[in-house]
């Protein structure tokens, strides 16, 4: 695979994960951490909340909404992945949506040629 080819192909895995990450973010920015230790996101879709397995991600929708409501201490408490995780789900969304504008723009200049 040559350089141009990862590239597209890691433009669409970005493109189609990122809607993930999006949901991640509204999710911790709507429900505060006590629902979203509740299972509020599960319970809005009509599931009943599973206890965690405990695995290195435990904690990461609390940390998630801790950091979403400025809670940076606390987030670190709940996970300290959430370093990484935050800025990351920010940074995919925000690089999908560029993407997805210059694809768009080049479709726009192709269809008026």
């Amino acid at each position: 695979m040559d350089p141009r080819e990862r590239n597209t192909a890691l433009q669409i895995v970005a493109v189609v994960i990122a809607p993930l990450a999006l949901a991640a973010l509204a999710a911790s920015r709507v429900w505060n951490v006590e629902a979203m230790a509740n299972g509020a996101p599960v319970r809005l879709l009509g599931l009943e909340p599973q206890p965690c397995p405990g695995c290195v991600l435990c904690g990461m929708s609390r940390a998630f909404t801790a950091a979403s409501h400025g809670e940076f201490a606390r987030a670190l408490d709940f996970n300290p992945l959430v370093l990484l995780a935050y800025p990351a789900a920010w940074a995919l969304v925000a690089a999908a949506g560029l993407i997805v504008i210059r694809f768009a723009r080049r479709r726009l200049v192709a269809t008026r040629s």
